[in-house]
Order: C-alpha cells, then sequence, then structure tokens
C-alpha cells in the first residue's frame, strides 16, 4: 500500500510541474482501488482521495495562471499523501 502512495505523490508531483501534460485521473483510480483494502484506514484513503481531486481540478487553473489557491489544492495533496504515507511506514502489510 505505501508504494501505491508513493507512486500517487510523484504522480502529482509531475502534475504539478506540467499541469496540462500531466493528468491525475489513473493515480485516483490507484487511490479508488487501494480504499477497497485500506480497511481501518478506510477514512484516511478516502480524504487522500479528495485531497488528490481537488489536485486535478485545479490543474488547469494552475497551468493558466499559476493560481495560489490551485497551489494550495496540490499542498494540501502532498500533505495528505505524506501523512498516509508515514502511517505506513515501519508496517508490513504487503502481500507476500
Amino acid at each position: 500500500m505505501k508504494e501505491v502512495l508513493q507512486r500517487v505523490k510523484e504522480q502529482l508531483e509531475q502534475a504539478f510541474d506540467e499541469p496540462r501534460s500531466t493528468s491525475l485521473d489513473g493515480a485516483l483510480h490507484e487511490l479508488e482501488q487501494l480504499k477497497a483494502s485500506a480497511g481501518e484506514k478506510k477514512q484516511m484513503i478516502e480524504d487522500v482521495i479528495r485531497a488528490v481531486a481537488h489536485a486535478r481540478n485545479a490543474r488547469m487553473e494552475l497551468a493558466e495562471a499559476g493560481d495560489e489557491s490551485a497551489a494550495n489544492a496540490f499542498a494540501e495533496a502532498y500533505r495528505a499523501l505524506d501523512q498516509a504515507i508515514e502511517s505506513y511506514s515501519g508496517v508490513d502489510n504487503d502481500p507476500v
């Protein structure tokens, strides 16, 4: 699960750097799949999904105007992903 979150974080960083050419739809799909097996961390994953969706919606605004609120949406998603990744640190919950 941690690997999926790290991959989504990388996609978020790429979307921030290249908002016109990077979509976050794939990242959201991965997070939806992760949510199904998140167990007690389901609410946290839902919060991450919501934050990444806000960043996805702000992508073009960021590309057009470099708007501060759009940048804030990305920052919120980045923090949510960091917290989720941290919650999985030291926990071996990946299937063998």
